[in-house]
């Protein structure tokens, strides 16, 4: 139009699209999205996204089919809410879809087989269903049994034992070391490996090492013999006989509850050593040891006045003649709970552990499944 007097000009410019009715073709789309997707209606499972529905090729007829479909296009997000532009992940296939059904009423869509979820950064390894047959050992609802006795009130304390359920966690795994890292627990606490076909049950001593329940690591782990005297000084060339071996204060001025300790190491007795502790001299047996008691088995300290001053010197450190057990590791029935009280048949000391594999009162139920076709069926308990 050309203006002819004063005024104003008006251009129109039709930009409309439309697909000429000439040509009859129907677009296509190839796609890939997650899977399982949550459809438009934000309750059931978009049906496209199922993988049953993989590779279908479905007639789409509007925006609000394709989104009921195959759900709502998403875009990744960084933290801040920032959109991530051009990010591989980022579902711009079924965009296209729903951009073109806004300028038409029909489009093929078929999503491949590919969930792009799994192609996510994850913290943890991905992992693919089990083998059917495949045993699983139900660590969320499992109980070990394991009970700590305590001699000096004569009652035993249920424990919960951590868990190790990761290679990454144990020493060295590849090497049959199920030892748990020394970065794991505190000192007193106890530790079973799940990663070991054995379930190896452990403690962690006063060192801060992880130790072997019933190794002789352990045994050592907890003292057979506590004095219960702290004398500033002993009789020098006082004496005492731990397992037939006789062992004499030393000479001032190391005529102390250490001295002694450091002489009773000096001598080597077999399965035996000594520490003080709260200037109190404790003994520690392993299965070594060799009483004069050719029954004893497993551990053990005999102590007997030495020939000189021996009865003066036993009161000094607050220790009784007689045989003492060193700790004792039992796996029992309910009905076979261990006698290890003071004056008992084999009394033991605190720290020794009762496993006790029945499962009523805090008892062992350990709980095995096994893999059958997508799901995992109980099958076992209490396997000790």
């Amino acid at each position: 139009m050309a203006l002819v007097s004063p005024g104003v000009e008006v251009t129109v410019i039709d930009e409309s699209q439309y697909i000429p009715s000439a040509v009859n073709t129907v677009p296509y789309f190839l796609i890939a999205t997650a899977q399982n997707k949550v459809s438009s209606n934000g309750v059931t499972v978009a049906a496209g996204t199922l993988t049953a529905n993989a590779n279908k090729t479905y007639l789409i007829t509007s925006q609000r089919d394709l989104a009921a479909t195959f759900g709502v296009p998403f875009f990744y997000q960084t933290t801040t809410g920032t959109p991530i532009n051009g990010y591989e992940l980022n579902e711009y296939g079924l965009l296209a879809a729903y951009s073109s059904l806004g300028i038409t009423n029909r489009c093929y869509v078929q999503r491949v087989d590919i969930d792009l979820t799994e192609l996510t950064a994850s913290l943890s390894r991905p992992v693919g269903s089990p083998a059917n047959g495949d045993y699983w050992l139900d660590t969320s609802t499992s109980v070990w049994g394991i009970q700590e006795f305590n001699q000096e009130t004569n009652t035993f304390t249920v424990v919960t034992p951590i868990q190790i359920v990761d290679t990454a966690d144990v020493v060295d795994y590849d090497s049959d070391d199920f030892t748990p890292l020394t970065s794991i627990g505190s000192i007193g606490d106890y530790a079973v490996s799940c990663v070991s076909i054995n379930n190896i049950g452990y403690y962690k001593n006063l060192s801060n090492v992880w130790v072997e329940v019933g190794s002789d690591a352990w045994k050592a782990s907890w003292p057979t013999i506590k004095g219960t005297g702290t004398p500033s000084s002993l009789t020098a060339a006082a004496s005492v006989y731990i397992n037939t071996v006789e062992v004499f204060v030393p000479a001032s001025p190391s005529n102390t509850v250490t001295g002694l300790a450091a002489e009773i190491n000096a001598a080597s007795i077999t399965g035996v050593t000594a520490g003080v502790t709260s200037g109190k001299l404790y003994l520690y047996a392993n299965s070594t040891t060799s009483p004069d008691e050719s029954s004893l088995t497993g551990g053990a300290i005999d102590i007997q006045q030495g020939t000189s001053a021996g009865a003066a010197l036993l009161t000094a450190l607050g220790m009784s003649v007689g045989i003492s057990y060193a700790p004792t590791y039992l796996p029992s029935y309910s009905y076979q709970a261990p006698r290890w009280a003071v004056g008992q048949t084999a009394p033991a000391p605190t720290g020794s552990v009762w496993n006790m594999i029945t499962a009523v009162n805090a008892g062992a139920s350990i709980v095995v499944k096994e893999y059958s076709t997508g799901s995992y069926i109980a099958l076992l308990s209490n396997i000790l």
